[in-house]
């Protein structure tokens, strides 16, 4: 079995549940009036676009439309995404799974989170359910519309992760096919995680395992500590 110095993870669908993508978007809607600029006042086509992953040519043809600019209306989005996500942690919709807590016979591995979701988000989550001690760094997302180019499949984050934690021969996880492509690009093994909401995803990009689960994971890394 290949021997794993480190476990770098994804975090949405693998530390933390996702939201319905209609939940996410309708409570996005009730949230628009909160976020600043106040006045910038998109109607519910725009707030549904915004509410998933949106492409930066797309924010720029909406900027254009709403008359403000590519930053403004991202850093609207980012804002809005960000009060949807901890109100969700903090009303218990968004939590752990159960089985992050198999982490902790890791203790003598470095840990690391790899996320496309926005840094603030991901740190203020882990903090709410005492888990931001668990991992040694995290890189995601900072609120900027240039952080997209940044976002996996681009390796970015799991190779900033590696050195953070110098680490030599890391294994990830993650959830996503994007991920496994990501993983590969920087050269590490990587399993892919099925949950509830991607347990029949087809991949076209082979990871090394396939997992249901984070105590499925812990063996393959514990056993080379």
């Amino acid at each position: 079995m290949t021997a794993y110095d480190s476990l770098i993870l994804d975090y949405d669908g693998v530390l933390v549940t996702v939201l319905d993508s209609s939940a996410r978007t309708e409570a996005c809607w009730r949230a628009v009036d909160t976020v600043e600029p106040s006045g910038l006042a998109p109607d519910r086509d725009v707030v549904t676009t915004l509410a998933s992953s949106v492409p930066p040519e797309t924010v720029r043809e909406l900027s254009d439309e709403l008359g403000v600019s590519a930053e403004t209306l991202w850093r609207f989005r980012d804002d809005m995404l960000a009060t949807v996500l901890t109100d969700a942690a903090v009303e218990g919709r968004k939590r752990p799974y159960p089985d992050i807590d198999s982490l902790a016979a890791l203790s003598e591995v470095p840990l690391a989170i790899a996320s496309n979701n926005q840094r603030r988000v991901v740190e203020r989550i882990l903090d709410e359910y005492d888990f931001g001690d668990a991992f040694e760094t995290v890189h995601a997302r900072e609120p900027r519309l240039g952080s997209l180019s940044l976002k996996k499949p681009e390796p970015t984050f799991l190779e900033r992760a590696r050195e953070d934690i110098d680490a030599t021969n890391p294994l990830y996880v993650g959830d996503k096919e994007k991920d496994v492509v990501a993983a590969r690009r920087a050269g590490m093994d990587v399993a892919f995680m099925r949950r509830d909401h991607n347990q029949n995803r087809s991949l076209e990009t082979a990871p090394t395992y396939d997992v249901a689960g984070l105590d499925e994971v812990v063996p393959l890394v514990a056993q080379s500590a």
